[in-house]
Formats: structure tokens, C-alpha cells, sequence
């Protein structure tokens, strides 16, 4: 499953809907105790829309003290728990305000958000049910329900919900663009391109032109439109990039570089289905090496079984399977080009098993900051975590992927994990910035989480958010 775009847009719905609940409004009675509650929830309203959760969170729980069955308390409470991350919280709020109110408009949409955070991926479906029964005509629930489904690898059930979003939502090209992906996966060619069209017709960013160009691209069709729309979309987003001057500059420039690692992939997939392997791996191996997620590698394993680079092809694709929700990918391309540059399948399995990666738990491991140069080779390295010998040396010996594709060669600050086998460390893995990428909707991170629609917030697995496996 893919996970393009829409700036987590499934977990930001539960703030959304919930706001669109507006609280009460004030009708010009005299301040008494309810009306205490009054401000307070106002008050908690207020920060919701200006993302402060902590300051939501402690409003709602002071109104609750004077009103214990408000429904708006415990709903923007519901609220800032999701958003900060406190999902068993979360889902005990959203019961008690079901408790309350059985048909309340958004409370099962809410659980669900959290189920599917969780990795509670039928419950989530359950309860996204639940709430189309109670709103039918909700917007929100009709989307989620849909990427729920499609998560799962249900498209043509999934594809009349986000008919109907799209109806429902006629200026949102977020919701064309899934339509359109929906139409895609149940063969709908045709229908496809024209929901894309509306998407495009609309206001939207350079991630929607990524979005349109990778599943045109993954589908096999209209591949000159894909680069089109993609060559746009990095000549948009290029011009943010910038270059740390020393170790010291730390993430000073790595929001820029993840953002534009989704669209260097696409570039790198649309070139690779139009048959340019040579011009592919650039895109590639630069996304990779910003922020190398499951997705990514896959793409790289494809390119590099394609190549005839079979042992680099499988070292990589070895260690991609012991991803945590791997299960949840659709890795048929990579096995079956994987297996026609190794022979057969029965020769790929001989070489899996003897790439298959030692198991970590038992491996010591450091962590080090390195400056890398736009050919990939490190030129500095900071004080290693922990200071264990040799580390620092094997550091400065890496040659890590380079960020340059046509136009850019670009130094960068990573991160490098090595884990020692014998009495030799080796790299486990690098990324670009000195703190592991975020969630994509910037939640925990005790799983590699990952939901499915478009480029920026989809793709799913159980771990609930949108993320890569």
C-alpha cells in the first residue's frame, strides 16, 4: 500500500471535527458557575485551534470538575489526549462520552482515529461504521472509512466511501486524489484520471502533483504526465533546500530535506517505470538516504534486481523484511524481480537466508553525528552516544547515500547507527538529522506506524498512524 499525502489528514480530522463543534455560545446570561464552565471551555476551544494540547487538555479537565457529563469537556479532552499521544486516555474519554451519548456526532470517528493508532485496524472499521450510521453524510467519516478499507487491501469496498467524501467535500483535492487512487486499484483507468483532473483543478500544493504522478506512474499509465507533474513539484519545493555549514548547524536544514524526500522517490519511481534505470537511482538513493523507510527501499531493491546488482538487492531486501509491520506491504514486485535476477525462487530463498541480518537485541549498537559530503563521504564526526572505542573511526570510514540528483550535490548532518559484530562495527542505519524522522502525524513512536491514502499520510499496518513499515 502506498502512503503519499494529505498532511496527516486522517488524524487531523478528530481536532477538526471536534472543533466543528463549536461550544456553546454565550446568550448573554449572567456569569454563574455554569457559565464558568463556559469560559473554560472556551478557553480549551481556543487552544485546541492553536494546536497548544497540554493547555486544552488541563481547561477541559477543570471544566469537567464543575460539569462532569459536559459533552464538549470530554470531547475536547478526547481531543487533546489524541493529539498529544495519550491514546489509552484517548479511548477511555471517548467511552465515557459515548456513555453519555450513544449517538454523539463524532465520538465513534474519534475512537476510531485512536483504534487505528493503536494498530486496531478492524475495531477502527467498527467504529467508523458506527459513526456513518449515526452521520452518514459526514465527510470525515466517509475518508476514514474508505483508508481504512483500502488499508486493508479492501479497494473496491472502499471506493464508494470516497466516492461519497468527494462528493461531500467538493473543494478538497485531497479527496479527489484518494477517489482517484480508489478508481485506480479496482481498474478504473478512465474514471481515474478525471477524478485526478479535479483534484488538480483545485487549489493544491506541490505533495497533490507528487501524489497524481506516483500512482499514474505505479499504475503504468500516462507516464510523461507523471514526470510533468513531478519535475513541477520539485522545481517548487527545490528552492527551500538549504546546506548545514558545520556539525553544529544540526536540523537546521532537515525539515526542508524530508519534506522533498517523498517527491525525489516519486521522481525516481515515475523514471524507473518509463524505463530509465541509470537516471532513476539518483532520485532514489537521495530519498533513501534522507529518510529511508520501508517504501523507499523497496523501490531500491526493485531498481537494483533490475540492474543485475543481485547482492546488493537482497542484503537490502533481507533486512527490509524484518521491518516490524512488513506484512503490510506489498512487496510482489521487489520478491519477483528479486527472483528473476537470482534465477528462481528457490535460489533467491538460499540467499535471503544467508543475508538474513543477526538479531539485534543481542548486537551493541552506538549512535554517532556525522557531516557528509554531496558524494556521500563522511567529513566529520561528532562526539559518538555511547563513547565506545572504534566507533568514531568507523564512522569517518562510512560512505552513506549521496544526496545529489541532476542540479543538486547537497552536504548534509546524519545521524549513523552502527551495531559491532566481532570486533567490527558496521553501519545499522543513517538518516539525515540528529533525531529519528517523526511519525508522519507526529504521534509516539513504539511502532513504525503507517496508513494508506495519499503521498503524505497513508499507507497503514498495525501500528496504526500514517507512516512507512
Amino acid at each position: 500500500m502506498r502512503h503519499r499525502s494529505s498532511s496527516c489528514l486522517l488524524l487531523l480530522t478528530l481536532v477538526a471535527t471536534t472543533l466543528a463543534a463549536a461550544p456553546p455560545q454565550d446568550n448573554g446570561a449572567k456569569v454563574t458557575a455554569p457559565a464558568t464552565a463556559f469560559e473554560l471551555l472556551k478557553n480549551s476551544y481556543a487552544a485546541l485551534q492553536r494546536k497548544d494540547y497540554v493547555t486544552a487538555r488541563t481547561y477541559s479537565l477543570v471544566a469537567l470538575k464543575l460539569e462532569p457529563k459536559n459533552q464538549y469537556a470530554w470531547s475536547y479532552l478526547a481531543a487533546a489526549y489524541e493529539r498529544l499521544g495519550q491514546l489509552p486516555e484517548a479511548e477511555e474519554t471517548f467511552r465515557t462520552l459515548l456513555a453519555i451519548n450513544p449517538r454523539h456526532a463524532t465520538a465513534y470517528l474519534g475512537l476510531g482515529l485512536v483504534h487505528w493508532r493503536q494498530g486496531r485496524m478492524d475495531e477502527a472499521i467498527v467504529d467508523f461504521r458506527r459513526q456513518l450510521e449515526i452521520a452518514p453524510r459526514n465527510r470525515y467519516v466517509n475518508s476514514n472509512l474508505s483508508r481504512a478499507l483500502a488499508n486493508q487491501g479492501k479497494w473496491e469496498e472502499a471506493r464508494p466511501f470516497a466516492a461519497t467524501a468527494a462528493e461531500l467535500a467538493p473543494a478538497e483535492p485531497s479527496y479527489w486524489a484518494f477517489l482517484a487512487t480508489a478508481q485506480i486499484k479496482t481498474g478504473r483507468i478512465d474514471e481515474a484520471r478525471q477524478s485526478f483532473d479535479r483534484a488538480l483543478a483545485l487549489p493544491h500544493d506541490a505533495m497533490l502533483e507528487n501524489d497524481v504522478a506516483y500512482y499514474l506512474a505505479d499504475a503504468g499509465v500516462d507516464l510523461d504526465r507523471s514526470w510533468k507533474l513531478i519535475s513541477g513539484a520539485l522545481a517548487a519545493t527545490e528552492p527551500s533546500l538549504c546546506e548545514p555549514e558545520s556539525l553544529s548547524s544540526g536540523d537546521q536544514c532537515t525539515p526542508q530535506l524530508r519534506k522533498i524526500a517523498n517527491l525525489l522517490d516519486t521522481a525516481g519511481w515515475v523514471l524507473y517505470r518509463q524505463g530509465k534505470l541509470k537516471e532513476a537511482e539518483p532520485y532514489l538513493q537521495s530519498s533513501f538516504g534522507i529518510s529511508p523507510r520501508g517504501e523507499s527501499e523497496l523501490h531500491m531493491v526493485i531498481l537494483l534486481a533490475k540492474s543485475g546488482r543481485l547482492d546488493e538487492a537482497v542484503k537490502m531486501f533481507a533486512e527490509v523484511r524484518t521491518h516490524p509491520n512488513f506484512g503490510n506491504a506489498d512487496s510482489s514486485e521487489a520478491i519477483r524481480e528479486l527472483a528473476s535476477a537470482a534465477g528462481g525462487d528457490a535460489e533467491l530463498d538460499t540467499l535471503l537466508d544467508r543475508a538474513a541480518p543477526a538479531v539485534a537485541d543481542a548486537i551493541p549498537h552506538a549512535k554517532a553525528v556525522v557531516m557528509v559530503n554531496g558524494e556521500g563521504k563522511v567529513t566529520g564526526v561528532g562526539m559518538p552516544d555511547p563513547a565506545l572505542p572504534g566507533v568514531a573511526d568507523a564512522a569517518k570510514s562510512l560512505i552513506l547515500p549521496a544526496l545529489a540528483w541532476p542540479g543538486y550535490a547537497l552536504r548534509s548532518v546524519r545521524s549513523v547507527e552502527l551495531q559491532r559484530l566481532g570486533d567490527r562495527w558496521s553501519l545499522a542505519e543513517s538518516y539525515v538529522g540528529t533525531t529519528p524522522p517523526p511519525p508522519p502525524c507526529g504521534g509516539v513512536t513504539p511502532q513504525k506506524l503507517m496508513l494508506l491514502t495519499e503521498r503524505r499520510a497513508t499507507g497503514a499496518q498495525p501500528g496504526g498512524c500514517p507512516a512507512d513499515f
